[in-house]
């Protein structure tokens, strides 16, 4: 017998029926995943409620749990959309550069990063986001703290002759966002400071 399940048209009208379910499906994560957002901007450096989170999506607490597992299920997802709008960001940024000015991509790198902490709105989403960032449970080693905005780094490190591009893109992802914690927590970065920092990471690599 032939499994009809398995065949092209079975399976487009299956996505068919599913198509409206999903649109709604994807319409409540971004509610609840915005909602998470702005509670825990609001909420400062004490974890976010699931309560005031659906509460602040106009959602019901069935809905919350039919996408999410719990608070850190959620918490992880915001911080996951985060980092994505993160690395976006930063590889606009150095798609400003001259494919080879090597030198000029890291440079953007650090300075976007750093820029995190220069507006008042973006500072105080990012402190929520890496704050709580801080608490969830930590599955995987360093190399997975900073993902693809570390790997933004790599082409422009190999380009400039660094013999391990991996170690020496963590070395720097764990400086500048050491920093930027300091900057987002004690005091915004003056234009020395972020000329330091870059002057400090490329003469690293340079040697």
């Amino acid at each position: 017998m032939p499994d009809h399940e398995a065949t092209p048209l079975a399976a487009r009208a299956v996505r068919r029926a599913l198509a409206p379910r999903e649109a709604v499906a994807h319409e409540e994560v971004r509610r609840l995943l915005d909602a998470a957002l702005e509670v825990m901007r609001e909420s400062g450096t004490s974890p976010p409620k699931v309560a005031d989170i659906v509460a602040a999506s106009g959602l019901s607490n069935q809905t919350f749990y039919r996408h999410f597992a719990g608070r850190d299920d959620l918490v992880a997802a915001v911080v996951e959309a985060g980092a994505l709008r993160l690395v976006d960001y930063v590889d606009h940024q150095m798609g400003k550069a001259a494919p080879d000015d090597s030198e000029g991509r890291v440079r953007i790198w650090i300075e976007s990063v750093l820029s995190q902490s220069t507006r008042p709105a973006v500072a105080q989403a990012t402190r929520a986001v890496m704050w709580n960032f801080r608490q969830l449970p930590r599955d995987g080693g360093p190399g997975d703290r900073w993902g693809g905005v570390a790997a933004l780094l790599l082409q422009p490190l190999r380009a400039m002759g660094s013999p391990d591009p991996p170690r020496d893109a963590e070395a720097i992802a764990e400086l500048v966002f050491g920093r930027l914690e300091h900057h987002l927590w004690v005091v915004a970065p003056t234009t020395t400071d972020v000329e330091h920092l870059v002057g400090f990471c490329l003469r690293a690599v340079r040697r």
